[in-house]
């Protein structure tokens, strides 16, 4: 007879233990969780900003692509004042009447950015061409023709994210996203706090040890 209450001992010593981990409270090391899920989040979101800024770092250097703001609304409507384009830069012999492009101004020190409406060949040099160029949104072309060797073509275009790019470029902007990103890099090589022992994990495993210990034969 005692053997069989000496067997069943540790059923009710495990059944004892569950009983008191259900009713713990919640204890330290689950209230600091949320928070690493929060870090993770964070640095997963920096690190993916992270890697499209070395993507395209990279893919400018190696097609010799650029963004361009525009600030005027000459060519309006498709690209009005405040849009913003992806161009690339390509040899003269390889633009044709139609695509828009960025070029000097002989005259000034200022880029426009226009489209064109005819090319001729320069007989001084072959692999130049002389570009006549017109805003969408003017009526004559411009006064000048431009001679250009390359130039930088749109390959694509959005209205109104030049505005963002614009704030972005502001002093307090990118002193703001500077001391951001230093406190992010911080917060996540930040040791995260060790999770403490429970008094009430030591009492459990206390009982657990004393209720299994077998009842001296009678």
């Amino acid at each position: 007879m005692s053997e069989l209450v000496t067997a069943s001992r540790p059923f009710a010593a495990h059944a004892a233990a569950s009983s008191r981990h259900s009713a713990a409270p919640a204890r330290e090391g689950d209230v600091i969780a949320p928070m690493e899920r929060v870090r993770d989040a964070v640095t997963t979101v920096f690190g993916c900003l992270g890697i499209l800024t070395v993507a395209w770092l990279a893919a400018s250097a190696v097609w010799s692509l650029g963004i361009i703001v525009f600030v005027t609304g000459s060519m309006a409507p498709s690209l009005p004042t405040g849009a913003a384009a992806v161009t690339q830069t390509v040899e003269a012999s390889d633009l044709a009447v139609g695509d828009i492009v960025t070029v000097r101004r002989p005259d000034a020190n200022v880029q426009v950015t226009h489209r064109i409406v005819d090319i001729a060949p320069v007989v001084a040099n072959p692999d130049a061409r002389s570009l006549t160029l017109q805003g969408d949104a003017n009526e004559n072309a411009d006064l000048k023709p431009y001679v250009v060797t390359e130039a930088a073509r749109v390959l694509a275009g959005a209205p109104g994210i030049g505005w963002v790019i614009i704030w972005a470029k502001t002093p307090a902007v990118m002193l703001g996203g500077a001391v951001l990103v230093a406190f992010v890099v911080a917060w996540a090589l930040w040791p995260a706090p060790a999770r403490p022992t429970s008094e009430d994990d030591t009492d459990v495993v206390a009982d657990v040890v004393t209720d299994a210990e077998p009842e001296p034969a009678g």
